[in-house]
């Protein structure tokens, strides 16, 4: 029995490196009201400028640089409290981050939210800043800068690194070893030629009967591979069982997922899903002897960009995760960091416990074990070579099948925030198609759509090709022939925030 399925797939991967996008959107005077320190430096900006006499009205939650267990209390009370009086919600943070959470909660209780981060603040970023308050929502932080420059996350396609093979003295620790996850990529990494080390809050015996078969499995065919059992949570138990190694590598899959609504998802949740993806990160690399450590791989989720209805603690774990990382990339002992943040995978993960309905609603392609595994040992292998510095310290994976209904353009599977794409088999309905397309792209829209046929119809008749493309606040939605995706387009559609 192999260590990991080797059926046959069309499913590919495509990675996705992010970039600071510039953006132009619409600025209003804002009617505030402020939740946060007052001495945060947009607080004090807005409080020694006059209150404009009209405007949209804004609950301002101001946090600084530093993420804190009680500030999802303060972001979940704005969130409920603008359920009830009609305001928006704005989060402006200077690092400390909590968008993702913000958005979650914003969509279940159908509140307007939105989050902006300071990259500086200077007089004419927060002078911008104060105009933005009332801004659409997005699917990341929007960044502003000291020139006052706005920009937001965008997407360019990257190679994955080639194959690679590790060296039989390489130890690969592995956080979560005892997961499916875990297991899988540790199968990975010992048929790569590296001796796995897995480290995991359960010990063998503590396992179910399938994950039991697939670590007697991985000790069949990798002898040498290492078990430890430690809750990564506990600093001083951490410190005590990895003290003394010393990996090459480090594949961080630890983690915890929960969902549940605004009215469920408490404080604790929250602090524990935070705790299971970003403190144990720290302390594992606060624990091992750094002097061979050449790089560390985070497993993140795509639940960190949009809104997540239900999800909001797990996607704030892995946004904080993205920011915990990038700032040991500056400090760190390591000299390459990456957090692959990654779609839904088929067979193993935590979020496809709780995501299968709406991976099916928007067409999301999983990513096979194989393919998911593969890739992440070749970035492994790539993190050890001396052309690492070419890999960008974040990444997106997520699987793409050609052809295939759901299969999104530009963005990886069921990602919403730019263009997306979708192949509408003959006879389908194609409102309720436009619609979906439109919606995975900008979830902060508003109005119904209005279409205006251009030339032909026949749409019952074959299969077509519906494009959705983000533009500030609006979203142009066109149809075309599949077989012919450049011809012009049958029908335009328009959707907008307002």
């Amino acid at each position: 029995m192999s260590l990991i399925s080797s059926r046959p797939t069309t499913t590919t991967l495509r990675a996705l490196a992010p970039y600071r996008l510039p953006v132009e959107l619409p600025r209003h005077a804002v009617r505030w009201h402020t939740q946060g320190p007052a001495d945060h430096p947009l607080i004090r900006h807005l409080r020694a400028a006059p209150y404009p006499r009209q405007g949209p009205r804004a609950t301002l939650v101001a946090l600084g640089d530093t993420w804190r267990p009680e500030l999802a209390g303060l972001i979940a009370g704005a969130v409920d409290t603008a359920r009830h009086d009609g305001r928006r919600v704005t989060l402006v943070h200077t690092g400390a981050g909590g968008g993702s959470l913000l958005r979650g909660l914003a969509a279940e209780h159908q509140v307007e939210a939105s989050c902006l981060q300071l990259l500086s603040t200077g007089t004419a970023a927060l002078r911008s800043a104060t105009t933005l308050l009332a801004s659409p929502p997005t699917t990341d932080d929007l960044l502003i800068d000291d020139t006052a420059t706005v920009g937001t996350t965008g997407w360019r396609p990257v190679p994955l690194p080639p194959p690679a093979r590790l060296h039989r003295d390489d130890l690969v620790l592995v956080t979560g070893g005892l997961g499916g996850l875990g297991l899988a990529v540790a199968a990975g990494i010992a048929s790569a030629g590296a001796v796995p080390v897995l480290v995991d809050r359960r010990g063998p015996e503590d396992l179910p009967p399938h994950l039991t078969r697939r670590l007697g499995l991985l000790r069949h065919a990798a002898p040498d591979t290492r078990i430890i059992a430690v809750d990564l949570g506990c600093p001083e138990r951490t410190r005590r069982l990895l003290g003394g190694l010393a990996p090459s590598s480090v594949v961080h899959c630890a983690g915890q997922v929960a969902g549940g609504t605004g009215r469920t998802l408490d404080t604790d949740t929250v602090t524990r899903l935070v705790t299971a993806k970003v403190d144990t990160l720290h302390n594992t690399v606060a624990a091992i002897d750094p002097r061979r450590l050449t790089g560390v791989i985070a497993f993140g989720s795509v639940t960190a960009y949009g809104a997540h209805p239900g999800l909001g603690g797990y996607a704030l774990a892995n946004e904080l995760l993205r920011r915990a990382m990038a700032r040991l990339a500056t400090a760190g002992p390591a000299r390459h960091w990456c957090t692959v943040e990654w779609s839904l995978w088929s067979g193993a993960g935590m979020a496809r416990q709780v995501a299968r309905t709406a991976a099916r609603r928007l067409g999301m392609v999983p990513v096979p074990v194989r393919r998911g595994v593969a890739a992440t040992v070749d970035l492994v292998g790539a993190l050890r070579s001396p052309e690492a510095t070419s890999l960008p310290g974040a990444l997106l994976v997520a699987g793409v099948r050609a052809g295939a209904q759901g299969s999104w353009a530009r963005r990886p599977e069921g990602l919403p925030g730019i263009d997306a794409e979708l192949v509408v088999p003959p006879g389908a309905d194609l409102d309720a198609a436009v619609t979906a397309v439109s919606e995975a792209a900008a979830p902060w829209l508003r109005s119904p759509p209005t279409g205006r046929p251009a030339g032909r119809v026949g749409l019952g008749s074959e299969a077509l090709l519906v494009r959705a493309s983000v533009h500030g606040d609006r979203v142009e939605c066109t149809v075309a022939p599949a077989a012919d995706p450049t011809a012009p387009p049958i029908r335009h559609y328009r959707f907008s925030a307002r």
